[in-house]
């Protein structure tokens, strides 16, 4: 009995022993957060343009933690360089999905697409798959830049659910003809050759975006699949034939 009652006052020695030194850590860190806060906040003071605080931002960088992660945050809501030196900063946090998370709902909300570019990048670099369904929903961005950055991320995640997605909008692209159509001011005003050529925006919107994201399109599906598709059937074949015993990669 004596024993027994001597191993687990070892235990509960041992345990009380581990939680110490992780609340003695937690704070450790904590404070080294303030610190660096502090040190940021006083080098800001000196910064004259937005190149400035982009480039000071980098100091938050250095340590990863809550209270700098909410620092961070509040710099997403400024101008597009200094956003998007925030977002950088904040596709560090690897894993987190408060991270991830902030950068989708930001890309959501601001209308500067190289910030909405940048703020998508950076979300996927932070690896986590419960922001697929939000990067699925920017395949239809009238920004191609914008759209193709967020297949970019879906092929970073490889997450499963993102295929169907992926597949349906090669499908969507494939039905772009390649072709001029012949028809309208194509042949000069009057039928007269030689004459003004006309031209179908919309036409040549579809086209362009075409050809920016089917190349991105092919690259996620393979990197997601580990296959190489070199067309959209070959690639709905493979996916209906391995779809049900198909295993998605480790996050």
């Amino acid at each position: 009995m004596r024993s027994a009652v001597t191993i687990l006052t070892g235990l509960l020695l041992s345990a009380f022993a581990a939680a110490q030194d992780a609340k003695e850590e937690a704070k450790k860190k904590e404070d080294e957060a303030k610190a660096k806060i502090a040190e940021f906040k006083k080098e800001l003071k000196t910064a004259k343009t937005d190149a400035d605080r982009a480039k000071t931002l980098e100091m938050l960088g250095d340590v990863k933690h809550p209270k700098v992660l909410e620092e961070l945050k509040g710099f997403l809501k400024g101008t597009t360089e200094v956003a998007i030196a925030a977002a950088e900063q904040i596709g560090k946090y690897s894993k987190d999905k408060d991270a991830a998370e902030t950068l989708m709902a930001t890309a959501a909300a601001r209308r500067d697409k190289d910030a909405v570019v940048k703020c998508i990048r950076y979300a996927g670099d932070v690896g986590v798959r419960t922001i697929v369904p939000k990067l699925i929903g920017f395949f239809k961005h009238k920004e191609n830049d914008v759209a193709r950055e967020a297949v970019d991320s879906c092929a970073k995640l490889r997450a499963g659910s993102s295929i169907d997605p992926l597949l349906g909008l090669w499908r969507e692209l494939d039905g772009i003809k390649d072709e001029k159509d012949q028809g309208g001011l194509n042949g000069g005003v009057g039928g007269l050759g030689g004459g003004i050529t006309g031209t179908n925006p919309i036409e040549d919107g579809n086209k362009k975006r075409k050809s920016d994201l089917t190349p991105a399109v092919e690259s996620a599906l393979g990197k997601i699949t580990g296959e190489n598709f070199k067309t959209l059937k070959e690639a709905n074949d493979w996916w209906r034939k391995f779809k049900g015993s198909w295993t998605e990669p480790p996050e």
